[in-house]
């Protein structure tokens, strides 16, 4: 068992957690269980280095583009980067137009805005995505170099 003290940010304090047999179970600052959850909490901060995202968002992507908007970068930009919106609108038009042609919606891009923020999804890995989309891991990875 182990028992971790919560803090807000102003470092008052805000309760505490109990984790045990795999499951943490949070309290108040009185002692009330508020909710129990499996896993640690908080949450281990993510360790995966999305940087690879950042480039070929700068340097665009010849084939694949939308794909990429869909699974990568509008989970990138909106759960990891936390622009809002509009901001993220924009970064994947200014992407999605600097390579190739064709044309792209917002009402498109945002509706895969809303619905990655709705489910809090993040970026796959290069490695899950190499499992997922062969052909887009290829472009990424003619991209990257």
């Amino acid at each position: 068992m182990v028992k971790i003290i919560l803090h807000y940010p102003d470092d008052t304090p805000a309760g505490y957690v109990i984790y045990q047999n795999g499951t943490s179970k949070v309290y108040d600052e009185d002692g009330n269980l508020l909710f129990e959850v499996e896993g640690v909490f908080p949450p281990i901060p993510s360790k995966v280095n999305y940087s690879w995202i950042d480039t070929i968002l700068e340097k665009g992507l010849p084939d694949g583009r939308k794909r990429f908007i869909l699974y990568v970068a509008s989970r990138y930009l909106v759960n990891v980067k936390n622009l809002n919106e509009d901001e993220a609108l924009e970064k994947l038009k200014e992407f999605y137009y600097k390579t190739g042609s064709g044309k792209i919606y917002d009402t498109w891009i945002r509706s895969v805005i809303k619905g990655v923020k709705t489910k809090g999804l993040r970026p796959p890995s290069l490695k899950k995505l190499q499992e997922k989309d062969p052909e887009l891991y290829e472009e990424i990875r003619r991209v990257l170099g």
